[in-house]
């Protein structure tokens, strides 16, 4: 907008500019037809002017032209009044000498003459001199006016440059100004960098000058430590001598002193150490191993309950196999009575023996605590049951003694000569293998079924005793290993 403005307000000069030449070039001809000496000052400003427009830098002359423009004007105007006056005071003189003169001079004088012949110089003029004037002026205008053609383009092409030429200085303007602005900006990094770096060589100096008052201090501080030290075992020196100059008593006193303050320290560190087992005591009782370990007192403490009824049903069996054994060695003995007298009696088969007592009722089915650990066996979860298992494993020992004894008695009493008759594999086979809540009730039942053998077992001569030692030891072996399998078992599986 502001380039069209100035090019508008440019092209409305030059207008005027051209308006006012064709004014003063008007003004010029009307003069030069009334006053003929004013054509050479006409010719050299049409050629002036024509000077002017030929030369390319027709911007800059543009104010010349005007002040030239102005300064004809005004010779034109004096040069017009001149005349004016000079013709009025010529009219004035030749009415006074008219006066002055006689009649007949008058008449003689021949004013029509003159005015013809300067009327007819005046039309001759005008009729030849002026037209080729005329002309070279027509021609000149056509000239002017081509070569207004050429500057009015060539003022176009400039003015198109100069608006080119605005606009690349406008970038350059706004590319200098980014320039500029990035150009302070780095100034201040570079003040920034030039501040932080006088700051890091201060801070670096006073460094150095502390490192260099520390390597001071060390070497002073080595000094006098070394001269401590020479003085220390100088006093070191000096109190042996003196403490072994002094009296026992004195001694005596600093060893009760010493032994005074151990004490001290001792109770305090005593004190510090019942406070820290008062303080793991109350985090053990508010930890969760607390109430883990208080199930585990539960446990051990039902698995004692058990340990004794097992005890007292082991009690129990033990004196039902003695009356049992009491019973058969009489049996024996009267068979024995039976079998002596006579020798028919012998070819005889052998009455078939007494059956055996009943067994006695099982303890676990009338106490009722058996019931209740068994009920609550079943209620406990899989990781109470490993733990019983466990301790049922660790209470294996009196077991195995028990078992030892019984297989002892039995080897005693095949070494006496007492025959045993092989016990049934239906009965023993028919019972479910030994799971983790009935292993304790089968060490029992194999006692009984081994005692049923041996009462029902008779002296028949045909069945001699070697062929049948084997038997209940293979069944007692049998039994063993069953019961060992039952354990790995859970221990693999817990």
């Amino acid at each position: 907008m502001l380039c069209l403005s100035s090019v508008s307000h440019k092209v409305i000069e030059e207008v005027n500019n051209i308006q006012e030449d064709l004014e003063i070039e008007k003004t010029c001809r009307q003069t030069i037809a009334d006053v003929p000496d004013l054509r050479t000052t006409t010719e050299r400003f049409i050629l002036f002017s024509f000077i002017i427009k030929q030369k390319p830098e027709f911007n800059s002359f543009t104010s010349f032209n005007k002040s030239q423009n102005n300064t004809c004007r005004e010779k034109e105007r004096g040069l017009v009044f001149f005349l004016n006056k000079q013709n009025r005071s010529l009219k004035r003189k030749s009415m006074l000498y008219l006066a002055h003169l006689n009649a007949d001079v008058v008449a003689e004088i021949k004013i029509d003459d003159e005015e013809d012949e300067a009327s007819q110089e005046m039309d001759v003029c005008n009729s030849s001199h002026c037209q080729l004037v005329i002309t070279e002026l027509r021609d000149k205008l056509d000239v002017i006016l081509a070569e207004k053609k050429q500057m009015a383009f060539v003022l176009e092409t400039t003015r198109e440059q100069l608006c080119q030429t605005r606009q690349e200085l406008l970038k350059e303007k706004h590319d200098n100004t980014v320039l500029i602005a990035e150009t302070f900006q780095q100034k201040k990094l570079l003040e920034k960098y030039n501040r932080v770096s006088q700051y890091a060589l201060e801070e670096f100096e006073t460094l150095q000058e502390d490192l260099k008052l520390e390597r001071d201090l060390r070497s002073e501080a080595e000094k006098f430590a070394h001269e401590m030290l020479i003085e220390q075992k100088k006093l070191k020196r000096q109190s042996q001598m003196l403490i072994q100059s002094l009296s026992p008593a004195e001694s005596l006193q600093n060893a009760l002193a010493e032994i005074n303050t151990l004490t001290h320290t001792l109770e305090k560190e005593r004190l510090e150490q019942q406070k820290q087992m008062k303080a793991l005591e109350e985090q053990i009782h508010n930890s969760e191993l607390k109430k883990q370990l208080m199930t585990l007192q539960r446990q051990t403490e039902l698995l004692e309950e058990e340990r004794n009824e097992w005890q007292h049903k082991y009690t129990k069996a033990e004196t039902e196999a003695k009356d049992l054994r009491f019973a058969v060695e009489e049996v024996k003995k009267k068979l024995h009575q039976v079998s002596n007298p006579s020798p028919a009696a012998l070819a005889a088969p052998p009455p078939p023996p007494p059956p055996p007592p009943p067994p006695p009722p099982s303890a676990s089915s009338s106490n009722p605590l058996s019931s209740l650990l068994s009920i609550l066996r079943k209620k406990k979860d899989i990781s109470t049951e490993i733990a019983l298992v466990e301790k049922d494993s660790s209470e294996k020992a009196p077991e195995k003694d028990i078992r030892h004894q019984a297989v002892d008695e039995m080897m005693q009493r095949i070494k006496k000569g007492v025959q045993l008759r092989p016990v049934s594999h239906t009965a023993n086979r028919s019972r479910p293998g030994p799971k983790e809540q009935t292993s304790s009730n089968s060490a029992i039942q194999e006692l009984k079924g081994i005692l049923n053998s041996v009462k029902h077992s008779g002296p028949s001569p045909s069945s001699g005793a070697g062929p049948l030692s084997p038997s209940p030891k293979s069944e007692l072996e049998k039994a063993l290993l069953r019961r060992r399998e039952a354990l790995d078992t859970t221990q693999t599986n817990s």
